[in-house]
């Protein structure tokens, strides 16, 4: 992160505070609010306590620090992109032995200001998109295995709440209520629940305790949580009536339908139990059908290899942008957003629900609370 920072400062500093014909008071001016806006992170941390991904500041002051952060993000690339387009046609202008008009040779201030007005438009756009109350998109998702009484079965699925201490219980509360508004059979809540301790996040995630559903509520633990306390955490809520699965199992209909859940990476940097599919899923006979929730949809080939039918993830926010969602993919083994199929078993990746506040942007790629229709293959 800090190489990021570093990166960030150094270059919006090189390409559009360098230029300006401003007194060098002025210039240092702008240069301390670049600074702040990249550094961003570790000032919220100095200032925040030790929470780095839930620092103890008033939710205005993150806001805008956030703000001030994701614009300077966009710039960034704005400015790379064009100065890329440049250096292309600077290169074509070469080739041809021709010389490049004076605007082409050099990208101005004035440039550089309308990329900065975008830049902070698209922010706040973004942020906007961000924080909004997401809908439930329903989405029908065709496995094998599926016993025919469980045919056309519901299962609603939340993920990424990133529930701080800054979060509204009234935003939660409203989730909740558009779940339970679609009588899923099932509800599932693939990870990342919270950015901060109990004692900071306890009225805001109180709502969770009113999910509704036959089968039952389930959930398995995300990154996050080895980050704010994750035995706490997974006391609190399995006594708030969610079925934590850590590497375990659930049989339903008298194991003809089994759901698991394992553990995240992050358990080895926190001397938790690694993710372990083998374990929640042995002993289950090849004609169960076996459903898997995993936080990070880069474990599907563990889970396929141990037989699981489906399973459900979240972790890569949908990839938030264009763009964005292609890194993003990269990390996660090419899966970012939908369905997927992966040997005979089919991973469906959830857009998440909330959005983490470090980066509260969504520009094209809507939060959402997933209702899977589960259909037999035929």
């Amino acid at each position: 992160m800090l190489f990021v920072e570093i990166l960030l400062a150094l270059y919006v500093f090189w390409r559009g505070v360098w230029p300006l014909r401003l007194r060098w008071p002025w210039k240092a001016a702008v240069s301390a609010v670049l600074l702040v806006a990249a550094f961003k992170f570790h000032v919220l941390y100095l200032f925040g306590g030790p929470k780095f991904f839930a620092p103890d500041v008033p939710g205005t002051v993150q806001s805008v620090a956030t703000w001030m952060f994701t614009s300077l993000l966009f710039f960034f690339f704005l400015l790379l992109a064009a100065d890329a387009v440049r250096g292309v046609w600077l290169l074509v202008r070469i080739c041809r032995r021709r010389k490049a008009p004076e605007g082409v040779r050099k990208v101005g201030n004035r440039v550089n200001l309308a990329l900065l007005a975008l830049a902070l438009g698209a922010a706040t756009f973004g942020m906007v998109e961000g924080s909004r109350v997401p809908e439930v998109r329903e989405n029908p998702v065709f496995v094998n295995r599926l016993p025919e009484e469980f045919e056309g079965m519901s299962v609603a699925v939340l993920a990424d709440l990133h529930v701080d201490h800054t979060t509204s219980p009234c935003h939660i509360r409203e989730i909740v209520r558009r779940t339970n508004a679609a009588c899923p059979d099932m509800v599932v809540i693939v990870g990342d629940f919270v950015d901060g301790s109990i004692e900071d996040c306890r009225e805001a995630v109180q709502p969770l305790a009113d999910l509704k559903a036959r089968f039952g509520v389930f959930g398995v633990p995300g990154n996050h949580e080895y980050y704010s306390g994750y035995r706490e955490w997974m006391g609190h809520l399995s006594r708030m009536g969610i079925r934590m699965l850590c590497n375990g199992r659930v049989p339903l209909d008298g194991g003809k339908f089994v759901v698991a859940g394992v553990t995240d990476p992050m358990a080895s940097r926190s001397g938790e139990d690694f993710p372990d599919a083998r374990k929640a899923l042995e002993g289950c006979g090849d004609d169960v059908f076996k459903l898997i929730l995993v936080h990070q949809p880069r474990l599907a080939a563990d889970s396929a290899a141990q037989g699981a039918c489906l399973q459900i993830s979240g972790h890569t926010h949908g990839g938030m942008m264009p763009g964005v969602d292609r890194l993003i993919a990269a990390f996660n083994e090419g899966y970012v957003s939908g369905n997927y199929q992966v040997g005979p078993m089919v991973l469906h990746v959830s857009n998440g629900t909330c959005i983490w506040n470090g980066f509260p942007v969504r520009i094209g790629v809507p939060s959402e609370i997933g209702l899977l229709r589960l259909y037999r293959k035929k």
